[in-house]
């Protein structure tokens, strides 16, 4: 697929993304999906491999979330976003390519965003009409936020999100803070230390980007009652659900409570894998995407 590499401006935010397109002639009616990566590991970095293997789209679209990658929310990085605002960037995105339908993937925290788009997709703006977009199929790999059955119990452990990314503000330069983080998503992940110094250099590339993206989980979960939660798990349409057999055994009980709301939810679950496992399961993730949603 031929790639490019483009940005967007929105006042003072700059969107970045690649957009990889088929080299063969267009297609009347393109298969297009969106790949929305997980916090402090921008687009590129997450997804370039899984996407190599994908077959059955014409188009795919990997944006850099705010705060990551190219794109910034303000220039230096100190201003605080929300979950409502990186989805208000993509919708722009969205609207300037002038995608109206598409397949779409989210991972971690880009599951989470993936969520709140899709259930915005579902809103009907007055009696006669809803939003611009519509999402066919969903993949969520292990979204942030979905990690019990419990809404209470998920709330607390994203509010554990809210001093690492303080004192990651306050000593961006101390990997301690960040291997906290690791130590809370992937807690059963296999000691490796050569693994784990990768992961903080990549996320310590954008610290205060990384510490507001946090930031934005925690306040996203404040908010969150269960009649929000309810309806987003209630618009989710026909896809796959991914979860890593060392992960949060919570994390796999939220995707069956997905499939409990959508009889044509799928549910994936890796062996010997934890929250990395799009990175060190690249083809076999790439694989479950063809499978079910291709």
């Amino acid at each position: 697929m031929n790639k490019q590499r483009l940005e967007l401006k929105l006042g003072e935010m700059n969107l970045a993304y690649s957009l990889y397109s088929k080299s063969t002639a267009q297609n009347s009616s393109p298969r297009r999906m969106v790949m929305l990566h997980g916090a402090g590991v921008a687009g590129e970095l997450t997804w370039t491999f899984i996407s190599n293997y994908l077959q059955h789209w014409d188009e795919i679209l990997i944006p850099d979330l705010l705060g990551m990658g190219g794109s910034y929310f303000d220039a230096d990085d100190h201003e605080s976003f929300t979950i409502e605002d990186i989805c208000s960037s993509i919708l722009s995105l969205l609207r300037h390519h002038q995608w109206q339908t598409f397949d779409l993937v989210g991972y971690s925290l880009g599951g989470l965003v993936a969520l709140e788009l899709n259930h915005q997709s579902c809103i009907e703006l007055d009696s006669n009409s809803k939003t611009d977009y519509r999402v066919d199929h969903l993949c969520l790999i292990e979204p942030a936020l979905f990690s019990d059955q419990s809404l209470q119990a998920a709330i607390v452990f994203r509010q554990a999100f809210t001093p690492i990314a303080a004192n990651i503000r306050t000593e961006p330069d101390n990997s301690d803070h960040f291997i906290d983080f690791l130590d809370l998503v992937s807690p059963r992940r296999k000691s490796n230390s050569k693994m784990d110094l990768l992961a903080v250099q990549r996320l310590q590339a954008r610290p205060f980007g990384f510490a507001n993206a946090l930031a934005a989980v925690s306040k996203y979960a404040e908010a969150l009652t269960e009649q929000k939660l309810h309806q987003l798990i209630a618009d989710i349409p026909k896809g796959l659900g991914i979860v890593g057999g060392l992960s949060n055994p919570g994390l796999l009980l939220a995707q069956e409570k997905i499939k409990n709301h959508q009889a044509l939810w799928q549910i994936e679950v890796l062996p010997n894998t934890d929250h990395s496992l799009v990175y060190v399961r690249p083809k076999v993730v790439a694989q479950l995407i063809n499978q079910y949603l291709g």
